[in-house]
């Protein structure tokens, strides 16, 4: 995968200059992806998904991914990362698993960035960053997709105008970087961690990201210049422009799979439903009679012609299961 993806970004900086949607044309020059779906809120920006089946390893792809992203499209040595999660448990096992130098996510990182990495939350940011973290390392913010919208608090946050901690990010500005800038009403541009994201164009890493395709989303995601998107899930929506995509089988052929996986079918999907929640309540009597905080949840998947599939919990009486988001 970050093969396909180093090709990807090579062939947008080949066509740089010589098209109109570079990122268009290199996406659609293999014949078996979908057209290219470009968002009318980030236009001629590289929006793609690689898709990642449940225990394939998203996020130590992920993080090889911004690797790749800095260097063979923003042609950097080191890059502002915005990494978003769908929940503030995701955040906090990302950003342990970020800060430990002997976890795989971080070692790939590293091996990216000669060890020069920063690792912070969102709420950190506000009165941590500085300009030299950005000028010395690739400093990579996690936050979940819900906080930078202007109606949360934190996102309130982002937005602010007078954040005096900011205040050296805008000290020498380039020629054409103030043009780019949320401005005070003074003409003055804005000490808001929005503007510090706008200077540097982060590279977007959305993890779960069927969560996060919503016009609200992009709209808040065009808020930050970013350099270009890229998602992981294992459940794409329609319209994304998933790039390149693995299989359980194919994983587990390359033995990374992380949790061993069982597939049996059955002919009725009632059938299914029942032996699936019968599995349920084994595993947590399993579980109670040993003492261990376990929780089966049963996930289905329901393919209704062109309009795709989705997931969601089934229900516990065996009825008619609630649709998934």
């Amino acid at each position: 995968m970050p093969d396909e993806l180093a090709g990807y970004f090579r062939r947008i900086v080949a066509f740089q200059g010589v098209t109109d949607g570079p990122e268009k044309l290199a996406f659609e020059e293999n014949p078996k992806r979908a057209p290219y779906q470009p968002v009318k809120e980030l236009p001629g920006l590289p929006y793609v998904c690689l898709r990642v089946p449940t225990g394939g390893g998203k996020t130590v792809m992920a993080s090889h991914a911004v690797g790749v992203a800095c260097k063979q499209y923003m042609r950097r040595e080191r890059c502002l990362v915005f990494w978003l999660a769908p929940t503030t448990q995701i955040v906090d096992q990302t950003i342990k698993a970020l800060k430990d130098k002997r976890h795989p996510y971080r070692q790939a990182m590293d091996a990216d960035f000669g060890g020069r990495v920063t690792i912070m939350e969102l709420s950190d940011a506000f009165t941590a960053l500085k300009p030299g973290d950005l000028s010395a390392d690739t400093v990579v913010i996690v936050s979940t997709i819900q906080a930078p919208r202007v109606g949360n608090k934190e996102g309130r946050k982002v937005y602010t105008e007078d954040n005096g901690y900011l205040m050296d990010h805008f000290g020498s500005l380039k020629p054409g970087q103030l043009e780019v800038l949320d401005k005070t009403e003074s003409g003055k541009p804005a000490c808001s961690l929005a503007n510090v994201f706008k200077l540097h164009r982060p590279v977007v890493i959305v993890d779960e990201a069927h969560n996060a395709r919503t016009g609200l989303s992009f709209e808040t995601l065009a808020r930050f210049n970013p350099s270009c998107i890229i998602e992981f899930t294992a459940t794409p929506a329609g319209d994304s422009n998933v790039l390149t995509s693995v299989s359980a089988s194919e994983l587990k052929a390359e033995e990374m799979i992380k949790l061993p996986i069982r597939l049996h079918t059955r002919p009725q999907w009632k059938e299914a439903v029942q032996e699936a929640l019968a599995m349920q309540a084994k595993l947590e009597k399993l579980a109670a009679d040993r003492r261990r905080r376990l929780l089966p949840i049963p996930m289905y998947i329901v393919t209704t012609g062109s309009s795709g599939s989705c997931a969601g919990r089934l229900s516990p009486w065996g009825s008619a299961p609630e649709p998934g988001v």
